[in-house]
């Protein structure tokens, strides 16, 4: 299964079923559980489409989320999404995040066009991760701009415009994406812009180091490490997309990090005698912000 497929679950659906399961706080009989969720009445003809709930059910068992006990087919959480309430969306969505980014998951991205697992998804982050946030994508543009833009084994981020439509879903769940703040009158189809903000505000929540001044550089190796389809990070550089260096954020990064100041929950700041700084792309200035260090002021998730 591919996550940007059709056959596959959207994430509010895959929410459903974790919703479900956390609030039962036991293993869940599959039937029960589709009878809970979906009752004969609204399932619909099933002739046409793999119902909802079986999709939820394919897609978390394949990202490690839920298992399946006994022989009698009982439903419960595993992995990251055991410790899910079922009631913080926020905690759902990085444990979904962390899952489908899993390096275990996404083996040999750059070397094949293979889509299994969330393949398809991970190579088309990377890619967007790539772009300058303040330039919205929309089907037409990216349907120009993908060609030739990763390793040719890997092929493009999105073969037909029903992948990007399902991206429109799956980006801006995981927080590594963003409706742009204006529409345009004229736009015919749905778009994007590469605003990472809320993935990395949580990741550096999960670091649990709130008023602790960090080495600026130390956090952007942590945040590529912990959101490796940042510039830079081991997806981004596997599908073949240039790294901005060792000390320098990238476009995308930066955008967060300078919104996660002026939004209050970061503070960044610079020391003239600093060994190691890090270079943020600022567009209100005419040359690189330099940054020595990074305050989280707010251990809360976006």
């Amino acid at each position: 299964m591919t996550l940007l497929n059709v056959g596959a679950a959207l994430p509010s659906q895959a929410w459903a079923l974790v919703r479900l399961l956390a609030y039962m706080e036991k293993a869940v009989p599959l039937e029960e559980a589709r009878s809970l969720l979906s009752p004969p009445p609204i399932r619909g003809d099933r002739s046409q489409d793999r119902p909802p709930f079986d999709k939820a059910v394919s897609t978390l068992e394949e990202l490690g989320l839920i298992q399946f006990e006994g022989e009698d087919q009982q439903l419960s959480l595993t992995g990251t999404a055991s410790e899910l309430d079922g009631q913080d969306v926020s905690a759902f969505t990085s444990a979904l995040r962390r899952a489908a980014l899993d390096p275990a998951k996404n083996t040999s991205l750059g070397e094949s066009s293979d889509q299994t697992g969330p393949r398809d998804l991970t190579r088309a982050l990377a890619w967007l991760l790539s772009l300058d946030p303040t330039e919205p994508m929309d089907w037409y543009r990216v349907q120009r701009e993908q060609r030739e833009a990763l390793r040719p084994e890997a092929g493009p981020p999105f073969t037909n415009e029903t992948r990007w439509l399902r991206f429109n879903y799956w980006a801006p769940a995981l927080g590594l994406a963003a409706a742009p703040l204006f529409q345009a009158e004229d736009s015919t189809s749905n778009r994007l812009v590469s605003d990472c903000t809320v993935a990395v505000r949580q990741t550096l929540s999960e670091l649990q180091q709130t008023d602790v001044r960090m080495n600026a550089v130390e956090v952007l190796r942590i945040l590529r490490e912990r959101l490796p389809v940042l510039p830079g990070g081991a997806h981004s550089r596997a599908v073949g997309l240039r790294s901005p260096g060792d000390a320098t954020a990238g476009v995308a990064l930066s955008f967060a990090l300078l919104r996660g100041e002026d939004e209050n929950w970061l503070r960044l700041e610079h020391d003239d005698d600093a060994q190691h700084v890090l270079q943020i792309d600022d567009q209100d200035r005419s040359s690189a912000r330099p940054v020595s260090a990074i305050t989280i002021l707010e251990a809360v998730n976006g």
